[in-house]
């Protein structure tokens, strides 16, 4: 089985244990605190548990890195490492919707790789059969998991009241999300519209589909540009600071930038040299996508005059 084969099958492995766990009560439980700060899940344990799974099923000697489990090993020289995230969306997963995927890249294994090192991607959906797949400089394809590809459908749309939005909104402090994003939501909410989907991989997948314009999380930067918000973060966290990490964009990334989406951070910086295999908080990153370089462009001047008016 060769990377990209491999990163498919495991993909779709993951997303046939979880799915008939959607919508369950059982899964609502938490079992834990994972890598990141976040609250896991009992839906979250299925899919680590499948990661295993097929890696020992396999004989596999390669490395994961996920959010609830951190890098693990298998074998005394892996070939390669597996960012994983197995449930991006966990929270959507939980009500049983659709916004919510399983999202795996592949690396050379290195403990320094970067996001420019990941080559292969795939993401499926969790609720349907729809896979997405990328390999680096070979670009993307969308397939509705019976053997259809079906055309990438990036907007045109240049203006944002046009553009159909998502943004990220989960232990974001809110009373800060909005005076940052109050020019985007209110010019973009009639005719866009702005959606908040809690999975960054199911929102970039959108872009490739047709289905929205942009994809923002400024949390982050709130945070780096207000020192003083932090402690608001950590409250709304419960004690840690929550955010975007690489195991959410990873694959998504590489995917929707192969489709020929633009995907920067809210500072407009590629994620050319960020630390792959990090969730400290000084590797928590934002993001700013759009279907094209125009809309992208006015996105990151509309948050950079919200951060202005920001006054915590």
């Amino acid at each position: 089985m060769n990377e990209r084969d491999l990163v498919v099958a495991l993909t779709t492995y993951i997303r046939d244990q979880v799915r008939p766990h959607l919508g369950g009560w059982h899964s609502r439980k938490v079992t834990g605190t994972a890598e990141s700060g976040d609250a896991t899940f009992a839906i979250d344990d299925v899919a680590e548990e499948a990661i295993v799974k097929f890696i020992e099923d396999n004989d596999l000697s390669i490395a994961y890195y996920s959010e609830d489990r951190g890098l693990i090993t298998f074998g005394a020289n892996p070939k390669g490492v597996l960012v994983i995230d197995p449930i991006d969306g966990t929270r959507p997963a939980l009500a049983g919707f659709e916004q919510c995927v399983v999202a795996v890249s592949w690396s050379h294994y290195s403990v320094d790789a970067t996001m420019d090192s990941v080559q292969y991607a795939c993401i499926a959906e969790l609720k349907q059969n729809d896979l997405f797949v990328a390999e680096k400089n070979e670009g993307a394809t969308w397939n509705d998991g019976f053997g259809t590809v079906r055309p990438l459908r990036l907007l045109p749309t240049r203006d944002i009241k046009d553009a159909p939005l998502s943004f990220e909104a989960v232990a974001r402090p809110f009373e800060y999300l909005g005076v940052v994003l109050d020019d985007i939501v209110n010019t973009a909410s009639m005719k866009g519209g702005c959606f908040l989907y809690n999975s960054t991989a199911y929102s970039l997948t959108r872009l490739i589909t047709g289905q929205l314009a942009g994809v923002l999380d400024v949390g982050n930067r709130i945070m780096r540009d207000h020192p003083k918000t932090r402690d608001r973060f950590l409250s709304v966290g419960n004690g840690t600071a929550i955010g975007l990490f690489t195991y959410d964009i990873a694959a998504a990334a590489l995917i929707a930038s192969e489709a020929g989406a633009l995907v920067t951070d809210a500072y407009g910086r590629n994620f050319t040299d960020t630390p792959l295999l990090d969730t400290s908080e000084s590797n928590m990153q934002t993001i700013c996508a759009a279907s094209n370089p125009i809309l992208h462009e006015k996105l990151l001047l509309s948050i950079e005059a919200g951060i202005n008016r920001l006054n915590p």
